[in-house]
């Protein structure tokens, strides 16, 4: 804003030294000779005043929107590099589960479910929110109550009321799934 306001300025100076210089012109004390050099030097003090205006003008404007637009693509590109990120880690923590499970460690899978379902909240993918509702099937199978104590059901109550897309058969699941 300051830099719109310092073009502003300095257009509006560039305009009022132009009028003053004609106006000093025309106040000569001696009779008033209106020749043709006089009046092509007035023209292009008034042109060259407008262009500067109309330059500083665009200049600063152009510079605006040329910073908006790399603005937009750094966050597109920041947007890309995050979800890439969350994909990344999804497909981590499936293996880390799938890990957990042969070795029979609890927290471990506990963690690894956290860990996907806050990924999922960012990405929003339906098939890794699909993926993690099987695999909780599976692991209710396998382990019973001995996975899904109260403490975790309440966790992963909290953890799954933050993602929004859910598949039919996810909601299925989700409506037999008491705390």
């Amino acid at each position: 804003m300051k830099k719109d306001n310092w073009a502003l300025g300095l257009g509006i100076a560039s305009i009022v030294t132009s009028f003053i210089s004609i106006m000093l012109w025309l106040c000569k004390y001696e009779p008033i000779t209106w020749t043709l050099l006089d009046t092509i030097m007035t023209m292009l003090s008034l042109i060259v005043a407008i262009i500067s205006v109309l330059f500083a003008f665009n200049m600063f404007g152009l510079r605006k929107e040329l910073k908006n637009e790399i603005d937009e693509k750094l966050k597109e590109i920041s947007d890309n590099h995050v979800i890439h990120t969350a994909k990344t880690m999804m497909y981590m923590e499936m293996r880390l589960l799938h890990l957990a499970t042969e070795l029979s460690k609890i927290d471990d899978i506990r963690q690894s479910i956290y860990m996907m379902l806050d990924t999922t909240e960012k990405t929003k993918n339906k098939k890794d929110v699909d993926y993690i509702i099987n695999q909780l099937r599976e692991l209710e199978k396998r382990y019973g109550d001995r996975l899904f104590d109260d403490t975790f059901k309440g966790k992963l109550r909290i953890r799954l009321e933050k993602v929004t897309s859910f598949s039919d058969s996810a909601l299925l699941f989700l409506q037999n799934f008491k705390v």
